[in-house]
């Protein structure tokens, strides 16, 4: 079972990741611990707005902003390589102000972005009523940020696995990844119980469960599972054309009808749970936004845990041994930073040169830093 890659976990990072490989020439198998898309990729609302909220200009704003520029041409290709259309929408993101509070933070963020010359449009209340009929009579005002998308994540997975497969890559579901094989301070591979796949690279891009596989090559990676509620309500009617947000929660419409309403962060280990706790203030929240959907029914619960670090920011390029990648910790932009993350990966590995928009992600920020602490929910 030998491989020129292998990429252990299944997520759109890990897929998307082996597909541009596989067009590259390289063999390429993918060991996923359950089913391709099933964890944190499943679990997501497809949302692309590395704008709304984004509090500074940094290394990583840039790397978001330039992987939802990629978005077009790579929800097109993936279309033409699965006839899986994965519902890229660009109605844009209004996020509104409904509380002195909300007025206070909208204006941390669009003041920079405005002066930074990234577009968005501030907003009247009377202007938000005209675009969003339904959103509640007591906002204030808000922001439009037109370059803020979506994509139907689920629609999305489906179309990358497809592609990756007729692409050649094997996909092995299933399996455990229990340790990476080292051979003279190079990765040989990775261990499955009995069974052992090699390769001479390895990615890890397994979220959540990146750093217990990490430990077995002797690296201290703090990876740390964060759950995410949401709930999805549908209604005669979808009330909303934009992802509309507010400090409380976002409401995404999809072309089937729904709104997805989402969603909590809770760090409670790797217990994943629908909560009654945690569903109803996501329907408070919800319905404070569009009191209508108060009369909608819930058609879907579902929870994910999301890989997040102690800076909330991804791990990605090479650690410790020759050959060992790293694209985990991307907490609630896995989605988003796909296209970015599975190109430049590819091109590490293939030039065997790490691209400098990485260089601010590598796994040394962590040595001898203690994990932040965590509050349990």
């Amino acid at each position: 079972m030998t491989s020129d890659v292998i990429i252990v976990g299944g997520g759109i990072i890990g897929c998307s990741t082996g597909l541009r490989l596989a067009q590259a020439g390289l063999k390429v198998t993918i060991i996923e611990r359950g089913r391709v898309g099933g964890e944190a990729t499943h679990a997501a609302a497809g949302m692309l707005t590395p704008q709304t909220g984004a509090d500074r200009p940094d290394p990583f704003f840039d790397l978001c902003l330039r992987s939802r520029a990629m978005y077009p041409a790579f929800v097109d290709e993936m279309r033409e390589l699965s006839a899986i259309d994965p519902q890229y929408r660009g109605e844009g993101s209004i996020f509104l102000s409904l509380d002195d509070r909300d007025e206070a933070l909208i204006d941390g963020w669009a003041t920079w972005q405005s002066e930074a010359g990234l577009s968005l449009e501030r907003l009247t209340a009377e202007r938000i009523k005209g675009l969003e009929p339904s959103v509640t009579d007591s906002v204030r005002g808000g922001v439009l940020v037109p370059g803020d998308h979506q994509v139907d994540n689920r629609l999305l997975i489906n179309a990358v696995r497809t592609s990756a497969l007729r692409a050649g890559v094997e996909i092995v579901e299933g399996k455990q990844a229990d340790a990476l094989l080292i051979a003279q301070d190079r990765v040989s591979g990775v261990a499955c119980r009995e069974e052992i796949y090699t390769a001479g690279c390895v990615v890890v891009a397994a979220g959540c469960w990146s750093s217990a596989l990490l430990e077995t090559a002797g690296l201290s990676i703090p990876v740390t599972p964060a759950r995410g509620q949401m709930v999805a309500v549908k209604g005669d009617v979808v009330p909303i054309r934009f992802l509309v947000h507010s400090t409380k929660c976002y409401l995404v419409p999809r072309l089937d009808g729904r709104i997805l309403i989402g969603a909590t962060v809770e760090y409670a280990g790797f217990r994943k749970a629908v909560t009654t706790e945690g569903i109803r203030s996501l329907l408070d929240a919800g319905v404070e936004i569009v009191p209508e959907l108060d009369r909608f029914e819930i058609v879907e619960t579902w929870s994910g845990l999301r890989p997040d670090t102690p800076d909330h920011l991804p791990v990605i390029g090479p650690a410790g041994p020759d050959g060992l990648i790293l694209a985990t910790g991307h907490f609630r932009n896995g989605i988003l930073l796909a296209p970015i993350t599975a190109q430049l990966i590819s091109d590490t590995i293939i030039k065997g040169q790490l691209p400098d928009e990485f260089r601010p992600f590598g796994a040394d920020r962590f040595k001898d830093k203690k994990p932040e602490a965590r509050i349990k929910k």
